[in-house]
């Protein structure tokens, strides 16, 4: 499968891991010299305030959202859309439990490589990834289910993060957000409510070999 990837992730690696989750076992691909890659594509350096290469990995959150999908929500037949995917674990996970159809976004045209390339390793045959910038959206699909991995980060995202979520989702429709308890989600949820939407919350634990994590997951719906 190596062929079917972009020069820059052949260059750098990519290590495969599996993770059980309910009775299916979920493999990803993450960069493997990933200091390299970031050197690679931030010359200059990280802005702090930019855009994060944090799509090179798949983080507790977006283990414990799939978690979720697969153990709990069962999306048998929903239209899926996943933003800022990454590694795209939690939409192969729904794709994998059932869901008629998903689509894996991210902003970086590598990250939509890593997700095909993701969907391809767990044999997905119902997953597609494309292009999506928040600030400048280029489709009208709508969809059953909604789902969001650390993507409530940068609080400049908020509106373009929003208007996604509202124009994305069907009347009805679920949205789905995992994250490590950040307080920036606190706030977004604060907007939120401004515009309409109600949601729960709980906590969930993630256990990885030699370690555990405490994520959050938040149902975002329209009142």
């Amino acid at each position: 499968m190596a062929s079917d990837l972009p020069f820059l992730l052949e260059r750098f690696g990519l290590v495969v891991r599996t993770h059980r989750v309910g009775d299916l076992d979920l493999k990803w691909a993450e960069v493997d010299r990933a200091d390299g890659l970031v050197r690679e594509i931030y010359p200059e350096g990280v802005n702090p305030d930019g855009d994060a290469p944090a799509w090179m990995f798949a983080w507790p959150a977006a283990l414990a959202l799939a978690e979720h999908l697969v153990v709990r929500e069962r999306p048998a037949g929903l239209s899926v859309l996943e933003l800022g995917c990454g590694a795209a674990l939690p939409g192969i996970a729904a794709e994998r439990a059932g869901a008629g159809r998903v689509v894996c976004t991210d902003c970086h045209p590598l990250a939509v490589d890593l997700a095909l390339y993701n969907g391809r390793l767990n044999g997905c045959t119902n997953l597609e990834a494309r292009l999506l910038d928040w600030h400048r959206p280029d489709w009208t699909d709508s969809f059953d289910l909604v789902l969001g991995s650390e993507v409530v980060y940068f609080e400049r995202t908020f509106e373009p993060l929003l208007s996604v979520l509202k124009n994305s989702a069907f009347s009805g429709a679920r949205i789905l957000l995992s994250d490590a308890f950040r307080p920036q989600m606190e706030r977004f949820l604060a907007r939120c409510k401004g515009e309409g939407f109600a949601w729960r919350q709980q906590a969930e634990v993630v256990h990885l070999p030699g370690e555990s994590h405490r994520v959050r997951l938040t149902c975002l719906y329209r009142l």
